[in-house]
């Protein structure tokens, strides 16, 4: 069984082509594609919700059309993006994935975007997979994003229970404000972390929001209002003191992330960590999940570079396992939540 998947959440315009096999409980990408809409939004210092509209629309049959081409017709379902993300690009990869299953009269199948960052983790190098099977759960899915910021507790598939999460500002949220805050240009997140390289990260002792919370939850919000202080505390601000600045605040935003995360597997019994979202993208993340699983004998799974940011890759997977799990009549609203 084939399955076409759409991914419009932001400003990605990508499609991806999964193969699924229900004899074996297991499935594989075909192809795949992105389009990145960064240097159409980057003169607005971030992305402008009509205009990534208006290129998904733009974007989104030609791609089609080479993608199909390139493949073939032997599709039996299409998959789409229905939320959360921006409700106008959103919009625009639902609306064509309607129109091509009803053309095609094959079924529908809406994923959650949430859904595709906890479950990317299951490709490995060579974009192949399985079905989970009983004992892999419960794991802790941790999602890092620029919208998300939130633990999860996996007891089965689509069998979840938020933990923990951010109360203001998701922790990609923060990274770009911190970025627009020194001026460093879009897209902010990745732009800080490379500034970061070069600094010392314990130059400024920025705060360590909700650290001694005794719960899941996180603030970024207040971190970030500590860098402007200290930014305005400053009669100039330099190249070096920019990156000290970035590593500091990186530095600080990681340490509460991992933070929660021992608090978590103090409180809950589980077998994994699963990491997804854009900012695990994040070099110092990725490295020091790696030591925490090291010190913690907690294996933590973190998808690929690509797999991290936003793609239809994830997309896919979820409805893969929406098919090998036999999950029928799941909402199509867009922006739901990801208990949806």
């Amino acid at each position: 069984m084939n399955i076409l998947a759409f991914e419009t959440s932001c400003d990605e315009t990508a499609l991806a082509l999964i193969s699924v096999d229900r004899d074996q409980d297991t499935f594989s990408i075909q192809d795949h594609v992105v389009y990145s809409q960064i240097k159409e939004h980057s003169s607005y210092g971030g992305v402008v919700p009509a205009l990534a509209a208006r290129l998904h629309h733009k974007k989104l049959p030609e791609m089609i059309q080479e993608f199909i081409g390139r493949n073939g017709r032997d599709i039996q379902a299409i998959a789409a993006t229905v939320g959360p993300g921006l409700e106008p690009s959103l919009y625009a990869g639902v609306n064509q994935a309607k129109v091509l299953s009803t053309v095609l009269n094959i079924p529908f199948i809406p994923v959650n975007h949430m859904h595709g960052h906890i479950w990317s983790a299951l490709l490995n190098n060579r974009g192949e997979g399985q079905k989970p099977n009983k004992s892999e759960y419960p794991f802790l899915a941790y999602t890092i994003s620029g919208g998300h910021t939130e633990m999860v507790l996996v007891r089965g598939y689509n069998d979840y229970e938020i933990i923990g999460q951010t109360m203001d500002d998701a922790a990609g949220e923060a990274f770009d404000k911190v970025s627009k805050l020194l001026e460093l240009g879009y897209p902010g997140g990745p732009i800080l972390s490379q500034i970061a390289e070069k600094g010392n990260p314990f130059a400024i002792d920025f705060p360590r929001p909700m650290s001694k919370s005794g719960d899941g939850n996180m603030s970024f919000s207040g971190l970030k209002t500590a860098v402007l202080y200290y930014v305005q505390s400053l009669s100039e601000v330099t190249e070096h003191d920019k990156q000290d600045i970035a590593a500091s605040f990186q530095q600080a935003v990681i340490d509460v992330l991992l933070l929660k995360l021992s608090w978590a597997i103090q409180e809950c019994d589980i077998k994994k960590v699963v990491l997804g979202g854009g900012v695990t993208a994040n070099t110092l993340l990725r490295e020091r999940a790696q030591d925490w699983s090291k010190d913690n004998g907690v294996p933590v799974h973190i998808p690929s570079l690509a797999l991290s940011t936003d793609n239809a890759q994830m997309i896919a997977v979820v409805a893969a396992l929406d098919i090998l799990h036999e999950v029928s009549g799941r909402s199509s609203k867009v922006n739901g939540s990801l208990l949806m």
